[in-house]
Order: C-alpha cells, then structure tokens, then sequence
C-alpha cells in the first residue's frame, strides 16, 4: 500500500498516515464537506448553462454518486475539520489501510437534509426535491439558518474565552451570550470545526 495518496474529499495529494479512514456515513452528514463538493460541481454546472430544472436533477445525482460509495474515505488533515469522529481510531485505520466499522453505501435519504442545506448556502435555493424544514435558530458563531431537527452544540462563556486565547475561535461570537445558556448555540459546521482545532491546540491529532 502507497504512503502518498489522495484525499477523498478535496482531491490534494496527502500521506496515508497523516490522514483518516472514514466510512461514507460520517462524510454525508456534514454539510461542510457538501459545500465544498457543490461549490466545484456547480461550478461545472453554470459553465453548461444548466436550467434550473437540470440544476435540480444534478443534486439527485451527486448525493446518490456520495452515498454509492462501499469503502472508507481517505481524509487529510485540513478537511478532518469538516467531521466529528474518533480521530485516533480513524488515523489507524489509514496507516494500516483497514476498513473502519460501519463502512459501505448508505440511503441518500437519511443525509439528504445535510446535503440540501449545503445546496442552499451555494446555490441560493433548497433544492426541490427534498421537503424543507422549518427554520428553528441561527448559529452564533456564524449566522447560518438551523433547520429544526438539525444538529447543533453549544459553547459556555467560559470555553469560548479559552478558545479565543488559544486561536482556536479566530472571531469572537456574534452577539452576547445566550441567558438561558450562558453561552452560544453553534451550528455543527462550527462545531466540528472547533472540535478539531481544540484538540490541535491540546497536542493531539
């Protein structure tokens, strides 16, 4: 097995054991790594000069072409921040080339929301094929919309004052804390990206 490969996610050259194994059901709910698949596939899709109609169609196929996919997900370091996962168990599995529990294609409907929200935020509209939730908040960290039933975490004052010495928040909140929280709701875009970076700032990887 090859020490250089590429990562599944962005296509940058990257080492085996600098990356992570992830089953496809851990990449197709982040709608981190959807917006930056959809922002090179639209991309491709407004230089054909797509109706919107076809446009739509395209957002069937790409999350179909994601969720076909039987084996793990070679992940770089720079987009492991798109994803929660046990990084320790995920870095084995890359160095050793094994296949992490619970790898194999998934039912696009059970991340279809994910990819949806992700299609919004590119594009500029849900796309029409998947039912649109209710908007129940916005994220403190970075104003995106939080559909309900969507995943989401929560910072206390105290944690994000640590964050922000540490470098691992690079802004400060965007508004007071919550009283009822004493902190932030975060989306789980922010929130896995701080997740990441706090475990960097703590030596680990």
């Amino acid at each position: 097995m090859r020490e250089q490969a590429v990562c599944d996610t962005c296509g940058t050259t990257t080492r085996r054991s600098s990356g992570y194994h992830l089953p496809t059901k851990h990449v197709v709910v982040s709608e981190a790594y959807w917006r930056s698949f959809f922002r090179t596939a639209v991309g491709l899709v407004r230089a054909l000069d797509w109706d919107e109609r076809a446009q739509a169609g395209a957002f069937d196929r790409l999350i179909s072409q994601s969720a076909s996919s039987a084996t793990p997900w070679l992940v770089c370091e720079e987009c492991s921040e798109w994803f929660v996962f046990d990084r320790a168990a995920a870095r084995e599995h890359a160095r050793s080339g094994s296949v992490p529990e619970g790898s194999g294609a998934v039912d696009p409907a059970g991340f279809a929301l994910f990819a949806a929200a992700a299609w919004e935020y590119v594009v500029g509209r849900w796309p029409a094929s998947v039912q649109q939730p209710t908007v129940g908040d916005t994220c403190d960290l970075c104003a995106k919309k939080i559909y309900q039933g969507e995943l989401v975490g929560r910072i206390g004052a105290g944690t994000a004052e640590a964050y922000l010495a540490s470098g691992v928040l690079e802004t400060p909140p965007l508004s007071p804390p919550r009283p009822d929280q004493q902190g932030w709701l975060a989306c789980w875009v922010c929130v896995s990206r701080v997740q990441t970076r706090a475990g960097r700032a703590r030596g680990g990887r």
